[in-house]
């Protein structure tokens, strides 16, 4: 087992997804970005629990948006303490939105940030979000169906 902290591993999958930034949509076709999800992947035990996560970052000429994916390895669904844990780590603290769905019977929570081209977090261009506290952290929360996934 490694001796890696979760900082750590953030930092080093926060650094690979700015590499891979010019290869995700919308700047490149999404096989491509399917085809380096390998690499923007890491699993981890983060408070005892065995986690996926999937972080990514895309330029859209007028803001970046970046996304981390957090995901049970061997169980459908994770204390929120530990998703907002991790989300958090990758994310910060202002201005994130949640989506949450389910795939293969198990619920991915869908965390992104949009920021401005300097790095500092702005309000997302999505619509019809809903304002959400969770143990004095707030954040803006949309259903699935109000996203569309490439």
């Amino acid at each position: 087992m490694s001796n890696e902290t979760l900082d750590m591993i953030v930092a080093r999958m926060r650094n690979v997804g700015e590499q891979l930034t010019p290869y995700n949509y919308p700047q490149a076709d999404p096989k491509l970005e399917d085809d380096l999800n390998i690499i923007k992947t890491k699993e981890v035990v983060v408070d005892g629990y065995e986690v996926m996560m999937h972080f990514s970052r895309a330029d859209y000429r007028t803001h970046i948006s970046e996304t981390v994916q957090i995901l049970g390895k061997n169980t459908a669904f994770l204390p929120f303490c530990v998703v907002v844990k991790v989300a958090r780590k990758f994310l910060g603290n202002h201005h994130l939105g949640l989506v949450e769905f389910l795939k293969d019977n198990r619920k991915i929570y869908c965390w992104t940030i949009t920021l401005d081209h300097r790095g500092r977090p702005i309000s997302s261009p999505a619509e019809q979000t809903v304002t959400q506290k969770y143990e004095g952290f707030e954040y803006s929360y949309m259903s699935s169906s109000q996203v569309r996934f490439y």
